[in-house]
C-alpha cells in the first residue's frame, strides 16, 4: 500500500519570510526628499488703507461712539491702547493685517506706538470726546418698515402719567389734519407704543420729535425688527391691517419711473439690477469710459451718498475692483491726485430707494398734451365755421337767375294764343 502523505504541522511546513515593512524614519525621509508644493502667498494688506483704517478707529468719530475702545483708552493712565485689540477686529483681519503691517503704515501718521510697537495712542494722548448712544441706521430690509404708518416708543415716561398725556402732547406737535391712530397704555418700565397715520416725511420727523410730560422732556425711538414685531403683536387688529392697506398704496405710488443723470428706469428695482450688471460686466481694476453712460450713472448715483458732495471732489475717473474689507467688488472714485477711494454703492441706492427721483417732466408733458387736446378741437371748429362763411359769400344767387327765363316764356306763348284768335 502506497503511503499516504500527511499534512504537515505548521512546525514542519517552510517559512516564508515577508518583506519589512519601511520604518517611519525612512517614510520621513522619503517625503522630505519630495519637492514640497507651492503654496500660494497672500496678498499684504494695502498700507495706506491700514493706516486709515486704524486713523478711524483712534479718531474723534469713532470714538464718540466706540464704547468698548472708549473705556480701554480711558482705563489706562497714559491713553494707550493694545495693538492686538485693534487687529482683532473684523476688518483688520479681513485685509489679515498683521504687527508689523501696521507698524509700517503708521510711519507717516500723527498715531503714536509705544517703543515696544504693541500699543497704540491718540496723538499727545489727545482728550476722549464725550460717549454718545450710536444713531441706529436703517436696514435694508426695514427702509419702508414704516410706509404704512410710524410706530415709535417712549420711554422713560414719569410716575403717574397716563397715555392720555402722552397723546395729547404728540398730537399738538403733528401736522395738521394727521391723526394718532393708537396709543398704548404707560407699562410698568414707564413705556408707551403710538402708531400713527402716514404722512410725508413722518420718519424724520418722529426720530426729531421732543415732548413734555409730566415735567419731562421726552424722546422717542422708531420701532425696527424685534421692537417693531412686538409692538404690532399687541396693537388692535383694526390697526395692523389699516397699516397693511396703507402700505400697499404706498408701495403701488412708489412703483414709477425714475430718472438718474441721462438714465431712465421703470422704478428702483430697475436702477439696483443696472448697477450690479454693470460690476459684473467689468473685470477688476477696469475704468468706466468718461463719456459712457455707465459712467455718468454711478457719477449722479455717488451724488445721493451722505457724503457725496464732498467725497467726489476732483473726480475725474472711476473703476470697478475688489473691496479692501473682503471678497466683494465695489465702485472705486479716481481723483485728480491719482488717488482712489472706495464707496458705497448700497448706500446710494439706500437713499434713492427713500427719497426716488421720480420722472417729474414726463407727468407735466402728460398733462400739458391733455389740456391742449380740446383748445386743438375749439380751433379745428373755428377754422370749418369761417370756411363754410367764405364759401356762402363766394356762391352766386343762382335760384334768381334761373327764375327769370322761366316766367317770360310762359307770357310770349299766351301773346301768340291771343294773336291768331284775333286774326
Amino acid at each position: 500500500m502506497a503511503d499516504v502523505e500527511k499534512p504537515k504541522t505548521e512546525a514542519e511546513q517552510p517559512k516564508v519570510e515577508a518583506s519589512p515593512a519601511p520604518e517611519p524614519e525612512k517614510r520621513k525621509e522619503a517625503t522630505s526628499s519630495e519637492p514640497e508644493a507651492k503654496r500660494l502667498k497672500p496678498t499684504p494688506p494695502d498700507a495706506a488703507v491700514v493706516k486709515k483704517q486704524v486713523e478711524y478707529y483712534l479718531s474723534d468719530e469713532n470714538l464718540k461712539y466706540d464704547k468698548f475702545f472708549h473705556e480701554k483708552i480711558l482705563g489706562d493712565k497714559e491713553g494707550w491702547l493694545d495693538m492686538q485689540l485693534v487687529l482683532t477686529c473684523n476688518k483688520m483681519k479681513m485685509m489679515r493685517a498683521t504687527k508689523d503691517d501696521v507698524i509700517s503704515a503708521l510711519k507717516e501718521s500723527k498715531i503714536e506706538i509705544n517703543e515696544a510697537g504693541d500699543k497704540l495712542r491718540r496723538p499727545g494722548g489727545a482728550a476722549l470726546p464725550k460717549l454718545e448712544a450710536r444713531p441706529t441706521h436703517q436696514k435694508k430690509h426695514s427702509v419702508h418698515a414704516h410706509d404704512g404708518g410710524a410706530v415709535a416708543i417712549f420711554k422713560n415716561i414719569p410716575a403717574e402719567q397716563q397715555w392720555t398725556h402722552v397723546k395729547q402732547a404728540v398730537q399738538e406737535k403733528l401736522p395738521q389734519k394727521v391723526n394718532l391712530w393708537h396709543v398704548s397704555k404707560v407699562d410698568d418700565k414707564g413705556e408707551c407704543v403710538i402708531v400713527c397715520a402716514p404722512f410725508d416725511g413722518d420718519i424724520a420727523f418722529f426720530e426729531e420729535l421732543e415732548i413734555e410730560v409730566g415735567g419731562a422732556k421726552l424722546k422717542c425711538d422708531i420701532c425696527f425688527g424685534e421692537a417693531l414685531q412686538k409692538a404690532l403683536k399687541d396693537i388692535p387688529k383694526l390697526i395692523r391691517d389699516k397699516r397693511e392697506r396703507e402700505s400697499r398704496k404706498r408701495q403701488k405710488e412708489r412703483n414709477r419711473p425714475i430718472k438718474l443723470g441721462t438714465s431712465h428706469f421703470n422704478n428702483v428695482a430697475m436702477l439696483r439690477g443696472r448697477v450690479k450688471e454693470i460690476l459684473n460686466a467689468r473685470s477688476d481694476g477696469e475704468q468706466l469710459k468718461p463719456d459712457g453712460s455707465d459712467f455718468k450713472l454711478i457719477k449722479s448715483l455717488l451724488q445721493f451718498h451722505p457724503s457725496g458732495e464732498s467725497k467726489s471732489k476732483g473726480l475725474v475717473g472711476i473703476k470697478v475692483a475688489k473691496s479692501q474689507q473682503g471678497e466683494s467688488r465695489c465702485f472705486y472714485m479716481i481723483k485728480e491726485d491719482g488717488k482712489e477711494e472706495d464707496f458705497s454703492a448700497k448706500k446710494c441706492l439706500d437713499a434713492v430707494e427713500t427719497n426716488p427721483p421720480y420722472v417729474q417732466v414726463e407727468e407735466k408733458k402728460t398733462e400739458a398734451k391733455a389740456s391742449a387736446k380740446p383748445a386743438a378741437s375749439q380751433e379745428k371748429a373755428a377754422d370749418s365755421a369761417k370756411k363754410e362763411a367764405a364759401k356762402a359769400e363766394e356762391k352766386p344767387a343762382e335760384p334768381e337767375k334761373k327764375d327769370e327765363p322761366k316766367s317770360a316764356e310762359p307770357a310770349k306763348d299766351e301773346e301768340k294764343k291771343e294773336e291768331k284768335a284775333a286774326a
